[in-house]
């Protein structure tokens, strides 16, 4: 666990490090759009860039020259085939989404998110989630995420630029990481990859008692996924939870081979 670095802001107040925050890029096709993020990263003081499947390389003449003075994120830049791989490190992730519905429920302001993350990133690392330009992230983008986020805008025409969007997030994370007090927790949060095997432990064992819908079980699951991302489960309590599923799955064997 890295020991967040604070220092005096203007107010008097400790900021809070951002080093362990990671900016990731599900799909762009943009080369633009990736400088741009770049540079609205370096304003906020933020340096890791994650791209997944990524139109081109974060090399590109076109990402240099938006990015003016943030060419070293391009360069520093991770490179995944898969948003699972990209978080898996991760303990809390935040997708951006601008639709609504049932599907998409707890969906918080960016001011909001901000707070949480000042609060979580000091002791564990931290992951906001972009979609590619043309459509956004998917739904099954946003089921690795615990936390969604929206940006307000007028109901007339509330689609951003990938660009615009990293900005003002990253403003709201700046701002709050420089006017958040330093916290006392100690104890980190399950990484995406361990909350990930969980959640395939508990899908494997609600479908042989036939909690799951066979043909849909990912319908509830994804509920199941939001209520547990509330949690903020820590690694010991998903491994009691993920010993209850085996237990669970042994024991429905054993009654399905008395049968």
């Amino acid at each position: 666990m890295k020991e967040a670095r604070r220092k005096k802001g203007r107010t008097g107040a400790k900021e809070v490090s951002l080093k362990d925050l990671r900016i990731v890029l599900a799909r762009p096709q943009g080369m633009m759009n990736i400088g741009s993020v770049a540079r609205a990263m370096k304003n906020a003081g933020l340096t890791e860039l994650a791209l997944v499947d990524p139109a081109a390389s974060p090399l590109h003449p076109d990402a240099r020259v938006m990015a003016v003075r943030a060419q070293d994120i391009l360069e520093d830049a991770l490179i995944f085939s898969h948003l699972a791989d990209a978080i898996a490190d991760c303990t809390w992730v935040i997708g951006t989404t601008r639709r609504k519905g049932k599907e998409r429920e707890g969906v918080v302001d960016p001011r909001q998110m901000a707070s949480e993350i000042a609060e979580i990133a000091q002791h564990d690392k931290v992951a906001v989630v972009f979609g590619p330009e043309d459509r956004g992230l998917s739904n099954r983008d946003l089921d690795l995420c615990q936390r969604l986020v929206s940006i307000p805008a007028h109901e007339e025409y509330g689609s951003l630029n990938l660009a615009q969007a990293v900005m003002i997030i990253c403003y709201e994370i700046y701002m709050a990481a420089h006017h958040h007090e330093a916290s006392s927790r100690t104890s980190r949060l399950a990484t995406s990859m361990e909350l990930e095997g969980m959640y395939h432990h508990m899908e494997e064992a609600l479908l042989r008692i036939g909690f799951l819908d066979q043909n849909n079980p990912k319908r509830i699951m994804a509920v199941l996924r939001r209520i547990f991302g509330r949690a903020k489960l820590n690694p010991r309590e998903v491994k009691i939870l993920r010993g209850i599923y085996r237990q669970t799955n042994w024991y429905a064997g054993q009654k399905n081979a008395t049968v």
